[in-house]
């Protein structure tokens, strides 16, 4: 867990060196900030060892795997799952066989994903953010609640959430086709990314607070009834792996999103006032609600949840800097308590995580 921590703390202490840099030169050190973090997230999970996160090393012997096949063996399980159902997400091993051409090694493999997944991360924090400590604090953000499934583990998912991040600026475009092809890619990679189609016309939603709250009231009753609601979205979207599993439940993330979830409507008429863009995350955050329950069934209806809830990261910021603060001393303080709640609240999670670079010895899970 300490090189998680040290990570935490140098996109911090960085940022604060930034703002105070900012504050005396007038200059937006905005993009800079967004660069250095993106390669130091970058590094952080392309050079992990294969051991770090729940299925880096089964990933590891799917990509040996694809060495051994040639391209009339990947073109017939192409043509076995879209003909007869066999298999799953035919298009990641094609872009393995070609990945593999030019990076053979697992390990620069993985560098690749990381690149892809942190530059479209990065883009999308840049593009939906306007100050340097909105960035800061959406990138502690993602390192307390989403770096665990992003940077070490998940790869196919990791890449389709890349393409919706990057389809999220079509949408703002409202370039229906172009981002209809990108998800529809993407879905060879990890089909859990078609779930994000239905977002092209819930973005633009106008009686954003109506639906807000529903959402909200309606939580706890989908909690009630988390198992009869997983099995309903089963038989009609054929997602299997969601079936009942007794350790599911994320308490952290759940949290967190309540918080954020009660804060955003509590403010929700000053946020859109001051920027109207930020409409669209709540309308993103409305989906991330109602999903969010069936994480409490099977922890794999987290694919789910992800694509919406990563708003949170460009509206949490929005929702802070709505206070009008009585000074800018007490605003900075809002924003380390912000912050300080939020790495508490990851140390509690994962104490008993082990992270080590490639270079470093460590034994596989119990998983395996």
């Amino acid at each position: 867990m300490i090189v998680y921590l040290v990570t935490i703390l140098i996109i911090l202490i960085v940022g604060i060196l930034y703002l105070n840099s900012e504050a005396k030169t007038q200059r937006s050190y905005r993009r800079q900030y967004i660069v250095f973090v993106s390669i130091l997230l970058i590094l952080q999970s392309g050079l992990r060892n294969w051991a770090v996160g729940a299925d880096t090393f089964a990933y590891y012997e799917g990509f040996e795997r694809v060495k051994s096949y040639s391209w009339a063996d990947i073109l017939d399980n192409m043509s076995e799952y879209y003909l007869y159902g066999i298999g799953k997400d035919p298009g990641y091993a094609v872009f393995e066989k070609v990945v593999q051409y030019i990076l053979p090694h697992y390990q620069l493999f993985l560098i690749l994903i990381a690149v892809i997944f942190f530059l479209a991360l990065g883009n999308f924090i840049y593009r939906n953010t306007n100050r340097l400590s909105d960035a800061v604090l959406a990138y502690v953000l993602y390192s307390c609640l989403f770096f665990a499934f992003f940077s070490i583990t998940g790869i196919r998912q990791t890449i389709a959430t890349a393409a919706a991040l990057y389809g999220y600026e079509l949408i703002k475009k409202r370039k229906i086709v172009p981002f209809i092809l990108l998800i529809l890619l993407a879905s060879t990679i990890h089909r859990s990314v078609l779930i994000f189609i239905p977002f092209y016309f819930i973005a633009t939603m106008k009686k954003t607070k109506l639906y807000y709250v529903g959402a909200l009231l309606l939580f706890p009753v989908l909690m009630a009834y988390k198992t009869t609601f997983s099995r309903f979205l089963k038989e009609w979207s054929g997602y299997e792996d969601y079936g009942v599993n007794e350790s599911a439940g994320t308490f952290t993330f759940t949290l967190m999103l309540l918080f954020v979830a009660a804060m955003a409507l509590w403010r929700m008429k000053t946020v859109i006032r001051q920027n109207e863009a930020t409409r669209q995350f709540y309308n993103a955050f409305i989906l991330a609600l109602l999903f969010t329950p069936l994480t409490w069934v099977n922890p794999s209806a987290m694919r789910m949840v992800q694509y919406y809830s990563i708003f949170m990261l460009v509206l949490l910021p929005d929702v802070v800097k709505s206070f009008q603060f009585e000074s800018r001393t007490f605003r900075k303080t809002v924003y380390m308590v912000a912050i300080i709640v939020l790495i508490a609240l990851f140390a509690k999670s994962n104490i008993n995580n082990e992270y080590k670079f490639f270079w470093q010895q460590m034994e596989l899970g119990e998983n395996y």
